[in-house]
């Protein structure tokens, strides 16, 4: 029974993969809806790094708070 499940649910995600392909035929969306024009090439991609650093800083360190709280500790 368990490989029947594995079956059937591999081939249902292959088969809504393929709709969900054949369904995306729409054209791209017109350039001159947009706000501000893109920035042109070789720019470099840093406007919020410290930002980025800091979440990733925090999030990290819960992570790490939170793994060391399930932990057994020994006496």
């Amino acid at each position: 029974m368990k490989l029947f499940k594995i079956v059937f649910f591999s081939l249902m995600i292959f088969v809504l993969g393929i709709f969900n392909a054949f369904a995306a035929n729409h054209a791209p969306p017109s350039p001159t809806g947009r706000r501000r024009p893109p920035p042109p090439p070789g720019l470099p991609i840093d406007e919020n790094i410290l930002t980025l650093m800091l979440v990733a800083l925090v999030l990290g360190i819960y992570i790490i708070y939170r793994f060391k709280l399930k932990q057994k500790t020994p006496i």
